[in-house]
């Protein structure tokens, strides 16, 4: 039976070069090897008259492969890596480990296996293995997916400063989870029902009503997170001025700040001004202190401020 001719072979064409000549060089290179190429291979010399073939060859093509058990793990799982070559091995042979291209520190072994207990999110990425000896020839690139339930869930308020009767204000949730969240929950501490969904919660024309402890729920397939709070005061258009910085009580600094969960009863304050009209008049404090530092584990308490309006005041 006749030898096919490569030149001829679909998924050849490209892929071999005769580098030889009709009178006594019947060199051939190719390129790109692939495991399909291994074969039996000669040579054929035509001639006017008749055939002529060569003795054969065999060309046995061998690589490295990868294989991950398994390929997507959620946190604190076990995940083995496997190099497994059919080239002849040295009784002792070393493997090293690669991830996104660069190589594992100290772990080379002389073990095919290479474990990663108690994976984290840390350790998601593309892994590959070599012989040593031929590092230049590494296997072909495993991916690792790492799952887990949303973290660092936080709220941030659109825009920053003072929060006025009939102005908007946006509420944002933010969330690091693998597979992306897929359900966000607006709620308001002390209300039974969700108060919205979606990553963004506006709240137009707001108004004293407005007020209170807003925090979200992030959620996907794997687990759920609180935010912290996040305190709304808002301010009467013609407000008397209580504080002119509220900041100097004991208190989370900012309304973007985070903490771990809601649950701690950690409470951020929106920044908080309360401006008045000219002709408003000044009421005059009888009393009014502000808290000591508090201590860490203490919740935020406020200074008993008692209000005195004469009949006429000035400014």
């Amino acid at each position: 039976m006749d030898s096919e001719d490569l030149s001829l072979v679909p998924g050849y064409e490209g892929h071999i070069v005769y580098l030889g000549d009709k009178k006594s060089n019947c060199t051939l290179r190719i390129t790109d090897l692939r495991l399909s190429d291994s074969a039996e291979y000669r040579f054929r010399l035509i001639t006017s008259g008749d055939k002529f073939h060569g003795s054969p060859f065999s060309l046995n093509v061998t690589d490295v492969v990868l294989e991950m058990d398994p390929t997507s793990v959620s946190e604190e799982e076990r995940v083995t890596l496997t190099c497994r070559t059919k080239c002849t091995l040295d009784p002792i042979t070393a493997y090293s480990w690669y991830k996104n291209g660069q190589p594992i520190p100290n772990s080379n072994t002389y073990s095919p296996v290479y474990s990663l207990f108690s994976v984290s999110s840390e350790d998601a990425g593309r892994y590959s293995c070599a012989v040593e000896g031929h590092e230049d020839l590494p296997s072909p690139e495993e991916t690792l997916t790492v799952t887990y339930g949303p973290r660092n869930t936080s709220v941030s308020v659109s825009p920053s400063g003072e929060i006025v009767e009939g102005s908007s204000v946006t509420l944002t949730c933010s969330s690091d989870a693998n597979p992306p969240v897929d359900k966000y929950t607006w709620y308001k501490k002390n209300v039974t029902s969700p108060k919205a969904s979606g990553q963004s919660y506006s709240i137009t024309n707001i108004s004293s009503e407005d007020s209170g402890e807003y925090y979200c729920e992030a959620e996907n397939k794997i687990a759920s997170s609180n935010s912290t709070a996040l305190m709304i005061i808002v301010a009467g258009r013609d407000s008397s001025p209580v504080y002119d910085n509220i900041s100097g009580m004991a208190m989370a600094p900012t309304a973007t700040q985070t903490a771990a969960n809601v649950d701690q009863d950690d409470v951020h304050y929106a920044s908080v001004h309360f401006s008045r009209s000219k002709n408003q008049e000044v009421p005059l404090y009888s009393t009014g202190q502000l808290p000591q530092p508090q201590k860490q584990d203490e919740d935020v308490q406020y200074a008993d401020v008692k209000f005195n309006h004469p009949s006429s005041a000035t400014q």
